[in-house]
């Protein structure tokens, strides 16, 4: 699964393999977008250091469609600022000292700040007769809007000032977490994204050099670590959030002097500073829990709105304990989910050397914990936010099985909103293969190939819930819930038909395209068998699990799931003999002149075989009939992708709003401690967005 960081201009796809005389179908039209993590700054995946795969800038990839000949495609690098100050602070260069360094699903320097690596989704602007925008979108750092035409950068949504940064310190770069899928309501204009932080994050970020020194401790000591790591694992004991704080500061108290990071300065003044950036919102906890809903006109400044809790004097902020990795939007209501993707404290891994893989090992041991086997759902009525911003009350509601993708019918009739949920159970999106990991069965260590994939291999079946909530009530009043164990079947990624004629979404969303992740028992480790065995809602035992992975596991699919019926009502499944291919990034193109239903279309696939990435193209009535077609060029190696959009035309950039580079980071650059970080922005950062 390699991915390229070489950008490739208007190159011709070939067609390898087509049940068409056209090769293509006649009425594909259109651009379908694509976007997945590449290497490093300057480099392509997998890395030789078997750093998670996720962890990397995004490129964007756009097949146009639409051209009445060969099918062309464009990619582009997502260049943001702190990328360009990655690839200047790279080893041997003048500013290697203010460099970043990985942490595990995240890219870090104490200098700095947080790479924003922008390699997730996509999300479509439209308005009526203008051209249509589009935001490329990742789960830490403000969303970008780009030109659809030449695939740059154009502006991040917000300025620094806008968007509250998790940890109380002046970087350049703030440690912004957000949502990597924003809603648009093209009748209204207006863009929803989240903006939150997690209290135990500014002490685990503050103590990155120290994990650093760690790294370098003695071989004697390293063996110690990876001991004691291997009898956490065994008895998976799961210390609280309080005891894991506690351990941190007594082992702090017992390094030696030498190793003992300095104490970091007092919160006072930084908070202060950043109150007055944030037009003097008051700030009682620097880094504490927030979650705030930015309303953007894509104009002006987004609008800021503290969710809080009902009841209380003060207000309780909300809390999110994971992730908020996706929103949705109801005629009337905005739904935020705490998901299923760990972003903070228990991804933030030290990346240690080679020859120290014991600390790594102690510490995931210590910080890994279950993801919530729960999801939480936070309402959020849309005519309650009041025009220049404050605070909203928030309705909660509980279901049982872990989200991390989520769909709502946009019909909210007597404020029923209708969720459709992929409950990805027992599956740790925020997990990679490391180099001490072991297979779940044979014990062998993994293979250098593997290393970095994430997630690794499922504990459990999925399931998809369709969920009925009385959001005056705060409550669910109607449910079904769909498995199918006999394949163990995973949900990945989706593509359903998005929006109308008029780009509103559907009021009932209906057939939904979804990846079915495929049983791949070289994916399976000790360690996430180990995490997720005593999982709440388990539907298939492990022993099941176990032999159908030792009987060769079960391929990828691509299947069309009615949420009406509760069904699977069309699937292509990989012959038994191609396990191993990944079925990636999914969209749903409607066909040119055609109906208007949600099956009158084509979905458009990537997938990584065992020797090249291709486009493959099937009919959205008939998945069964196999693809179309196959498109593939030997320069296009995307790895990974993940989520797609699709634009019916495309033209350059004219939206207006634009966030100068200098004005955005100049006063966190004044504020830097390090004399180097002004002129890195000088000399290397500010002329290169120019």
């Amino acid at each position: 699964m390699a991915a390229s960081a070489e950008e490739l201009t208007s190159v011709e796809l070939t067609v390898l393999e087509s049940s068409l005389s056209s090769g293509v179908p006649r009425d594909l039209t259109g651009h379908v977008f694509a976007i997945g993590p590449v290497g490093p700054a300057t480099g392509s995946l997998p890395r030789a250091d078997a750093a998670p795969i996720l962890n990397g800038p995004g490129m964007i990839y756009r097949l146009d469609f639409d051209t009445g000949g060969p099918v062309r495609l464009t990619s582009r690098l997502a260049r943001t600022p702190c990328h360009r100050a990655d690839v200047a602070s790279r080893p041997g260069t003048r500013f290697e000292a203010l460099g970043f360094r990985d942490a595990g699903l995240l890219r870090f320097s104490p200098q700095l700040g947080l790479r924003n690596h922008l390699n997730h989704a996509l999300v479509p602007m439209h308005a009526p007769r203008e051209p249509a925008r589009l935001l490329v979108t990742g789960d830490t750092g403000r969303p970008y809007e780009i030109d659809p035409a030449t695939l740059e950068l154009v502006t991040p949504v917000g300025r620094n000032s806008t968007w509250f940064p998790a940890v109380p310190v002046d970087h350049p770069f703030p440690v912004t977490l957000a949502t990597a899928h924003p809603c648009f309501d093209a009748a209204r204009g207006e863009l929803f994204t989240v903006n939150h932080g997690r209290s135990l994050l500014p002490r685990f970020l503050a103590s990155l050099p120290w994990l650093d020194e760690l790294g370098a401790l003695p071989r004697s000591w390293d063996r110690l670590a990876s001991a004691a790591a291997s009898m956490i694992e065994q008895q998976m004991l799961r210390p609280s959030a309080e005891r894991l704080d506690l351990f941190a500061k007594r082992a702090l108290e017992l390094l030696p002097a030498r190793l003992r990071p300095a104490a970091p300065p007092g919160p006072g003044e930084l908070l202060a500073r950043q109150a007055a950036r944030l037009g003097g919102a008051p700030l009682d906890q620097g880094g504490g829990d927030f979650v705030v809903l930015l309303r953007w006109d894509g104009h002006n400044e987004p609008e800021r709105h503290e969710l809080v809790l009902p009841g209380g004097a003060p207000a309780r902020p909300v809390r999110i304990e994971q992730s908020v990795h996706q929103l949705g939007l109801t005629r009337r209501w905005v739904v935020l989910a705490d998901t299923a993707l760990k972003v903070g404290l228990e991804s933030v891994v030290i990346q240690s050397s080679p020859e120290s893989p014991g600390v790594e090992r102690l510490l995931r041991a210590l910080l890994t914990m279950p993801q919530e086997p729960s999801t939480t759902f936070y309402l959020v009525r849309r005519d309650a936010l009041r025009p220049g911003g404050g605070q909203a009350v928030v309705k909660k509601v509980v279901v049982p099985l872990e989200t991390l993708h989520f769909l709502v019918d946009y019909e909210d009739a007597g404020d029923r909103i209708t969720v459709h949920a992929a409950h990805s159970c027992a599956t740790d999106c925020g997990e990679w293969i490391r180099s001490f990991d072991r297979h779940a069965a044979s014990k062998a260590p993994a293979p250098a190939r593997l290393r970095g994939l994430s997630p690794p291999g499922q504990a459990d079946v999925h399931r998809i819930g369709r969920y009925t909530i009385d959001a005056a009530a705060e409550r669910v009043v109607d449910q079904a819930v769909f498995a199918d164990p006999a394949r163990a079947l995973g949900v990945g990624l989706y593509a359903y038909r998005e929006t109308g004629a008029s780009w509103m979404p559907p009021d009932r969303i209906e057939n939904v395209y979804w990846r079915g992740v495929g049983v791949w028992d070289e994916l399976s480790t000790e360690f996430i068998d180990r995490l997720y065995a005593a999982h709440p809602h388990r539907a298939l035992p492990m022993a099941a699990l176990r032999r159908m992975r030792a009987e060769g596991g079960h391929p990828d699919s691509l299947f069309r799931f009615n949420h009406r019926s509760m069904r699977i009502e069309d699937r292509y499944e990989f012959p038994r003999r191609a396990v191993g291919f990944w079925l990636s990034s999914l969209q749903f193109v409607p066909r040119r002149g055609g109906s208007g239903a949600d099956t009158d279309g084509y979905v458009v696939a990537l997938v990584a075989t065992a020797h090249r990435a291709e486009v493959w193209v099937f009919d959205a009535a008939n998945l069964a009939r196999g693809p179309l077609c196959k498109l593939g060029h030997p320069s296009f190696r995307p790895g990974l992708t993940q989520h797609t959009a699709w634009l019916n035309a495309v033209a350059p950039w004219r939206g207006g709003y634009r966030v100068p580079a200098p004005e955005d980071h100049e006063d966190f650059v004044a504020d830097a401690p390090a004399d180097q970080v002004k002129a890195l922005f000088e000399e290397e950062v500010y002329p290169r967005l120019a």
